[in-house]
C-alpha cells in the first residue's frame, strides 16, 4: 500500500503543506538518514547554482560518499524549519523550509537555505521567493556575511521560470530544482531518492530502516505519479490511482470546466486551477449537453438511461469533435 496516495483518495488530499512537512523532515539531521539524503541534496544545488557551491563551503569533497556522510555528520548540523516566518514592518513572507547550517564544535552559523515549494501551477507568485530573501537578511537570525541560499522548488512546469528570474535578480546564490524533471530526469529530487536507495542497497551508505526504505520508494511513486509532465509536455493526470484517458474544456456561465476521464471510467470535473471540484457530475453534463447542441442521448436504445460514465465518454468525445 502506498501511504501517500491512500491519503489522498476520494476527498482526501496530500497539499503542499504536507509535501513541505515531508520534506523538511528529510532535510533535518535529526532523521534516521544520517544525512545521507542532504549530502546528496546539496549536490543538486551546486548543479544547478551558478555561485558559491555547498560542497566547497563545507569542505565535501572527499572520494566516497560515505566519507562525506561522516564528515559532514561529525562538524556540521542541520536544523529544518517548516513554515518559517519573517517579517519587514507590518509584511511577513512564509518560508516553506529554513535550514540552517551549523558548526556543532564551535556553536556557529556556517550558511542558511530558504526553500519555496510549489506544486500547482496556480501557486506560482513572482516575487515571492526575492521577498522572502529581502526580508531574512533583515531579521536578527541572519549574521550577516554568512551566504544564503535562495532554494525554489517546484513541480515540472515553466510557469515558475518567472519566480527563480525575480530570486536571482536579488539573490545570485539562487537555483531552481523540480521534484520530477521530464527533460533532464537525474536533474531532479525523484533522482536523488532513487539513489538514495540504491546507494543502501549497494552498502555504500549506512543501512536504512525497511519501512523508511519502503516509505521512500513510496514518496517517489506518489511525486512520479502527480507531479510528472508527460512527454507531450502536460501534467499525467491521476485520481485515485488511475490515469487520465481523456479530457475537454468547456465554460459555463463564464467558468472554465475541465472534464477528464480515467482509466477506471470515473469522470471528474476540474477547475481552470486544475482543482478537482466538488459537484455533481451529471447535472453539469446534461446542462454542456444542451447549451453545447451536442445532441448525445441520455438513454441507450433500449430505453434505460446511461451511467456517468457512458454520458460523460460521449460529452468528452462530442466536445472535442465539434471542430473535426
Amino acid at each position: 500500500m502506498n501511504i501517500f496516495k491512500s491519503l489522498s483518495q476520494g476527498h482526501g488530499t496530500i497539499s503542499e503543506t504536507n509535501i513541505t512537512s515531508f520534506l523538511s523532515y528529510l532535510l533535518n539531521s535529526a532523521n534516521e538518514l544520517e544525512n545521507s539524503f542532504l549530502i546528496l541534496f546539496f549536490d543538486l544545488i551546486d548543479s544547478n547554482s551558478p555561485e558559491q557551491k555547498i560542497v566547497d563551503l563545507l569542505y565535501l569533497n572527499q572520494k566516497t560518499l560515505r566519507e562525506r556522510i561522516l564528515n559532514f555528520s561529525k562538524k556540521y548540523s542541520v536544523t529544518a524549519i517548516p513554515e518559517y516566518v519573517v517579517k519587514k514592518g507590518d509584511s511577513r513572507q512564509i518560508i516553506d523550509v529554513f535550514l540552517k547550517i551549523s558548526n556543532k564544535k564551535e556553536e556557529t552559523d556556517i550558511a542558511y537555505i530558504l526553500i519555496e515549494n510549489k506544486i500547482k501551477i496556480s501557486a506560482s507568485k513572482k516575487e515571492q521567493v526575492s521577498k522572502q530573501f529581502e526580508y531574512f537578511i533583515e531579521t536578527e537570525e541572519y549574521q550577516k556575511g554568512l551566504p544564503v541560499y535562495s532554494l525554489l522548488v517546484t513541480s515540472d512546469f515553466d510557469t515558475f521560470v518567472s519566480m527563480h528570474k525575480s530570486a536571482q535578480l536579488v539573490n545570485s546564490n539562487s537555483a531552481w530544482l523540480k521534484w520530477t524533471n521530464r527533460n533532464d530526469k537525474e536533474n531532479s529530487i525523484e533522482f536523488v531518492l532513487r539513489k538514495l536507495v540504491i546507494l543502501e542497497q549497494q552498502a555504500e551508505i549506512q543501512p536504512i530502516n525497511p519501512n523508511t526504505q519502503f516509505i521512500l520508494k513510496s514518496f517517489v511513486d506518489y511525486i512520479v505519479t502527480e507531479f510528472s509532465n508527460s512527454s507531450s509536455g502536460q501534467r499525467n493526470y491521476n485520481f485515485n490511482g488511475s490515469d487520465e484517458v481523456e479530457m475537454a474544456q468547456v465554460t459555463i456561465d463564464s467558468e472554465l470546466y475541465i472534464l477528464r476521464r480515467f482509466e477506471n471510467k470515473m469522470i471528474r470535473v476540474f477547475d481552470k486551477n486544475d482543482e478537482v471540484l466538488s459537484i455533481e457530475v451529471r447535472p453539469l453534463l446534461r446542462q454542456i449537453n444542451n447549451e453545447y447542441d451536442l445532441q448525445v442521448d441520455t438513454h441507450h436504445i433500449t430505453g434505460t438511461p446511461k451511467n456517468t460514465q457512458v454520458f460523460g465518454r460521449e460529452v468528452i468525445n462530442a466536445l472535442n469533435n465539434r471542430h473535426e
